[in-house]
């Protein structure tokens, strides 16, 4: 007997997320979300509904075996408000039993539900990372836009009451410069960005533009304590905030700052000015776009891709860029060929 499927059929989209292949990683949770979007408009359909996938017995896949059965819940709700993030989300159904999984699928394929992953990629149960923009650039040069993320589904209220009563009138800047070597699980801990720099930049803005105020983004581990001490900066997590309110600020912000990583997709795949830090050359080709692209094929004004690592300098400079909206400003010398 198969489950039935309420509101599912050929006007709505099927996006299946099986962490046994895909990862607890917020970049990636994101990416695939606005391939799915990309996908679901392309069909046709006016909305998606999400099977989250996972099987307590073995949770995780091969990349990711600190997941274990007796941590897997408290991954899957670090990373859960990801998926809350998509405009066209009228759904989301976690199934942690694989007999229920496997009737959902077989239900979706007996109504011709369209579905991404294809049905052949899910049954190899395969996925290649990182996940590249193949998929949303084709829609970009078709249509001329990609879906766009949004606040975690409930938390867009939330963050604009945040922002009047705690720092209405500010210029606010998020920020999240990776710091994986500060976390449980470190990982490619080349790509985390230098700190002494950031904080020099966040004290030279500190001295010239009292009205900005920045919230640093990330995990409980994964921000020094000098940040305490500079008045210009918020830390959410410091006030039992959680992943969706971050995400929520982030969209409401006037400008991300930080080097690639998961909180810099949300931004890529948002209208916010952005700036993007230390992206790794060999992503250009997942990219498609050439090393040292200044931006993205669909990104929109002042959202600037950086391929170097940072200093203050190249901070400021790009900050200048933004809050003065200075188009035609000459980068600094030490930026290089990374500015555009």
């Amino acid at each position: 007997m198969t489950l039935p499927i309420r509101g599912a059929g050929r006007e709505r989209f099927a996006g299946i997320i099986d962490f046994s292949y895909q990862h607890y990683a917020l970049g990636d949770l994101l990416t695939s979300q606005v391939n799915i979007a990309c996908r679901a408009t392309e069909r046709g359909c006016r909305g998606l509904d999400l099977y989250v996938v996972v099987d307590p017995a073995a949770p995780a896949a091969r990349a990711q075996s600190f997941i274990t059965p007796e941590n897997y819940l408290t991954h899957l709700d670090n990373v859960f408000p990801a998926l809350l993030v998509s405009p066209m989300l009228r759904s989301i159904r976690l199934i942690r039993d694989p007999l229920t999984a496997t009737r959902s699928l077989l239900t979706l394929l007996a109504r011709r539900v369209p579905m991404w992953p294809p049905l052949s990629d899910h049954l190899r149960r395969r996925m290649t990372y990182p996940l590249g923009h193949g998929i949303i650039n084709r829609f970009h040069g078709r249509h001329g836009y990609v879906p766009r993320l949004e606040a975690p589904r409930g938390y867009a209220g939330w963050a604009r009451r945040f922002i009047e009563q705690r720092h209405p009138g500010r210029f606010l800047v998020c920020i999240n410069p990776r710091q994986s070597r500060l976390t449980l699980t470190p990982a490619v801990v080349q790509r985390d960005a230098p700190l002494p720099e950031w904080y020099e930049f966040l004290r030279a803005v500190g001295r010239r533009y009292p009205d900005v105020h920045f919230f640093m983004l990330g995990g409980f581990a994964e921000w020094e304590h000098t940040l305490l001490r500079l008045d210009n900066v918020s830390i959410p997590r410091t006030m039992g905030l959680t992943l969706a309110h971050e995400l929520a600020l982030l969209v409401a912000s006037n400008l991300f700052m930080g080097t690639s990583s998961g909180f810099a997709t949300m931004a890529t795949f948002s209208g916010v000015p952005y700036v993007i830090t230390h992206i790794e050359p060999f992503f250009a080709r997942y990219a498609g776009v050439a090393p040292g692209a200044a931006r993205y094929p669909f990104a929109v004004a002042d959202q600037h891709l950086v391929w170097r690592r940072e200093d203050a300098r190249l901070l400021l400079h790009y900050f200048q860029r933004v809050y003065h909206g200075r188009a035609d400003a000459v980068a600094p010398a030490s930026a290089g060929a990374a500015g555009p």
